[in-house]
């Protein structure tokens, strides 16, 4: 685990300050030889090191080596800094939250700058967050966790800033080549998966020219099972399957023609196809209230009814095709000069995504009556008696497909252009010693939109289930099977009879934004004291695009905000750094929110008095929080660690909907003459409430020298805000879990390096638009291993295992109030799902 090297010319200079004298000094310079650190104590050492010498408060993670990142995935890697969560709604991490402000207000970046991102599932809506699924972490070199701000970063995060760096190849060795090959096993789908990457780097004898290009690609075969209930209507066991293929190509050129020009040319290409489809038998209900059924209150659950007959046995399922692909190009340029150094960065980046292609088919019976049986939710889950109905025989003879609105595609697109330019100047103020400012202006455009396939005349929407049932697939929180149907069958002859598409107008959604920051931010160092303050000035102006009864129409909004930031850092003694930081920081309000895309529901019908006009709005403000930070670290050893921190925030502006009433000529609709005296009840976003967040982090790192290591962190995190704040009346954030606590223990020799981990997160919110709504999830933990022979100096052999436990994800009604007749009450078993144990077991080879 020791690379030996020769000295630079710093060795020389140490030497020389040592009081040796100088021919002695320069005779030995080559004999010396530099100790460097790698393996999992030479990340954790650059970790360390990044937090150390940082002037805010920084948590970082380092690569141990080219392909060598500690996860596979670059959220479950970020799961393990102190005050990071995050969700992993498909087995995989795909958002990232910040002490507890929710994955929707961190800002993560891509060497700096933003990366156009649009998700693949078709109930996906549009926002600011990074879909971490889609960057492999073979990319990556290193990354940086904000947890305060300073004027110099782009503003975005008011949970925190993620900084994501890829390598350079003047970084790297002359010629470095990189290989490897893995399979990956899940316990879902029984399947096992290939993943292919590598590296090339080569950089000219003078070192002045380099070029560096990596590739992976990926094929995965992902299943979910659990069970769902859509209450009261009908639950039972659901399966989800996805046929992922990703891939990636990354090529950098870096050009230094003198020590004080950098230039830097970097494109990344990201692809996934996800192909999916849902499959679900549904169990309805025999007794709902809503059916005219007296329900005895000891079969309800704070009103609901959780016990009882079934109705019939109801098959479904959705094939869809879906993509999620992301480019990046940037240039970046840097200069030094005599007491300055100024750089500039221009690019794009471009996302295209969402669900090209969706069908559903139902039961063509109209469903299997199930006499006899029941179910019971109390208890914490779904259960039934079947009364001995065999839910993976059933075969309902035919098939009917959804046509018109259900028919679908839901392409989503997102990007922005950017310039920055920054220039920095050592000055000699007092204790100041350099003044930083720069510019940065980006313009982005995001769109979701809607179409409906048309079809043949006489097209018949009933297909017989002969050659469409393919089997059985796995489903259901236990050991159920339910019929597996050949979706690509089903594609092909619902393709086969579509004539072209329409355009569902209505659902046209569209946003111009124009971003500009301007800043200036000082750095200061005075005896064991140091630190930065500055301010950021932030303009937006934003248009939402839309359509009216056909007709496109634009409305604008805008608004600044001023940003100051203060760091400091205390050298308390050389081993104790005491750190204060405040700040004022924001985040833009998210596409969905601002789309104004009006709704009017209850025109043009037989009913009167009820015309609901449904809109959003693009002047939301931005979220805004003034927070506080103290923090404590320890460096105890060398590679060790003992910190603690508290920190405290609050957001305003929180999205929320107001309601008011308008006349009928007040709103852009026509209305029927007799509804035109009662008007209109106006539902818009608008913005609301605020929270405060208040928490504390402690963390324990530590070398014991003899090639053990242990790693312990916890985080305590409370969130308040007010009852109307979410429609659930819950007063806590999404997202924010109050106990978050890792374990991890390393060994590493010469010859073998392993990593047990552990993440556990007590409960939290799951707010979401659309049926499956605002719910509890449950606690969750997950144990991860990691293990390396490096069998020759060039070869390692490699063995990773995620989620090693398998633990289900469990999510439960939450209203703050007693809901009845709805799943959404408090402890009413909604959803439950088994969670994939993943096992990579690969080689690399470093020529």
């Amino acid at each position: 685990m020791l690379k030996r090297n020769k000295l630079a010319l710093s060795i020389s200079a140490a030497v020389l300050s040592g009081g040796l004298m100088a021919p002695l000094a320069v005779a030995q310079t080559d004999a010396l030889e530099e100790v460097t650190v790698t393996g999992i104590r030479g990340a954790l050492q650059d970790a360390i090191s990044t937090k150390r010498d940082s002037y805010s408060i920084v948590d970082a993670i380092s690569a141990e080596d080219i392909g060598k990142f500690p996860d596979k995935n670059v959220a479950e890697s970020l799961q393990r800094v102190p005050g990071v969560t995050i969700q992993r709604q498909f087995g995989e991490g795909a958002a990232v939250s910040i002490r507890g402000a929710g994955n929707d207000l961190t800002l993560t970046t891509l060497n700096g700058q933003n990366v156009a991102s649009t998700g693949w599932f078709v109930l996906e809506p549009a926002k600011r967050s990074f879909n971490y699924e889609l960057l492999p972490s073979e990319l990556v070199g290193n990354i940086e966790v904000y947890k305060t701000s300073q004027a110099d970063l782009a503003e975005g995060g008011v949970g925190g800033t993620v900084v994501i760096n890829t390598r350079k190849p003047l970084d790297l060795d002359p010629l470095t080549l990189q290989a490897s090959v893995e399979a990956s096993r899940q316990s879902d789908s029984d399947s096992t998966d290939p993943q292919f990457s590598g590296l090339a780097s080569w950089k000219n004898d003078s070192e002045t020219f380099g070029v560096l290009v990596s590739a992976v690609s990926q094929e995965r075969l992902l299943q979910r099972q659990g069970n769902e209930a859509f209450w009261e209507w009908g639950a039972g066991p659901v399966a989800f399957e996805q046929e992922r293929k990703r891939s990636a190509l990354n090529a950098t050129f870096q050009y230094q023609p003198t020590e004080n020009l950098d230039i830097v040319l970097n494109a990344i290409d990201m692809q996934m196809e996800a192909d999916n489809t849902n499959y679900a038998l549904w169990l309805t209900q025999g007794n709902c209230g809503w059916c005219g059924v007296d329900v005895d209150p000891a079969d309800q659950l704070n009103g609901t009814t959780a016990r009882g007959p079934l109705n019939v046995a109801f098959l479904q399922a959705r094939p869809r095709e879906a993509t999620m692909n992301s480019d990046v190009f940037d240039l970046s340029v840097t200069y030094s000069g005599e007491g300055y150094e100024a750089s500039f960065q221009a690019g794009s980046t471009s996302s295209t995504g969402g669900t090209d292609f969706e069908m559903a088919v139902d039961d063509g019976s109209g469903g299997f009556a199930l006499d006899g049986a029941s179910y019971d939710f109390f208890g914490g889950g779904q259960s039934w008696d079947l009364n001995g109905f065999d839910l993976g025989s059933y075969d309902p003879g035919s098939l009917s497909m959804q046509t018109g609105a259900n028919f679908n595609a839901t392409p989503k697109t997102d990007e922005e252009t950017y310039f920055q330019a920054d220039v920095e100047f050592d000055v000699e103020f007092g204790a100041i010693n350099a003044i930083k400012t720069g510019i940065k202006t980006a313009d982005h455009n995001s769109t979701s939109r809607r179409f409906e396939f048309t079809q043949v005349d006489g097209f018949d929407p009933i297909i017989s289930t002969d050659g469409i049932i393919n089997g059985t697939i796995d489903a259901g929180a236990g050991s159920y099977q339910i019929p597996r149907l050949n979706d690509d069958a089903l594609k092909a002859w619902a393709k086969a009879s579509v004539t072209g598409k329409v355009e569902d107008l209505g659902s046209y959604s569209e946003i111009d934004e124009t971003n500009s920051s301007v800043y200036a931010m000082a750095t200061y160092e005075v005896g064991d004291v140091r630190g930065n303050f500055g301010l950021r000035y932030v303009t937006t102006d934003a248009t939402s695009v839309y359509y009216i009864d056909g007709v496109r129409t634009e409305t604008d909004a805008d608004y600044s905000v001023v940003l100051p930031s203060f760091n400091l850092a205390y050298n308390l003694s050389d081993d104790v750094v005491v750190r204060a930081a405040a700040a004022k920081v924001m985040a833009r309000p998210q596409y969905v929110d601002m789309y104004v895309n009006p709704s009017p529901i209850g025109a043009n019908d037989e009913i009167d008095n009820n015309q609901f006009w449904v809109v959003g709005n693009v002047g939301l403000e931005p979220f805004l929080a003034n927070q506080f930070d103290l923090g404590l670290e320890y460096y105890f050893a060398e590679g060790s660690l003992i910190s603690g921190g508290v920190f405290y925030k609050d957001v305003s502006n929180f999205v929320t909907i107001s309601e008011y009433s308008a006349s009928a000529s007040e709103v852009p609709f026509e209305l029927p003459a007799s509804e035109q005296p009662f008007g209109w009840t106006v539902q818009e976003k608008d913005n609301g409430e605020s929270a405060t967040i208040t928490g504390i982090e402690l963390g324990y790192q530590q070398d014991f020298g003899n090639g053990f290591g242990a790693i312990v962190n916890y985080t305590w995190t409370d969130t308040d805000t007010d009852e109307a704040t979410f429609t659930d009346g819950n007063p806590f954030l999404s997202d924010s879990s109050e106990n978050v606590y890792n374990l991890t223990g390393y060994y590493e020799n010469d010859m073998f390096s392993a990593r047990i981990a552990y993440n556990w997160r007590s409960e939290y919110m799951l707010r979401e638009s659309g049926s499956y709504g605002n719910r509890l999830h449950d606690d969750f933990g997950s144990l991860d291993l990691s293990a390396v022979w490096y069998a020759t100096e060039n070869l390692d052999v490699k063995l990773d295992v995620n989620n090693l436990l398998a633990e289900e994800s469990v999510q439960l009604g939450n209203n703050a109030q007693p809901a009845p007749g709805s799943g959404f009450t408090g402890g009413f078993p909604l959803y439950e799902y088994e969670t994939a144990r993943r096992i990579n077991i690969g080689a690399s080879y470093k020529f």
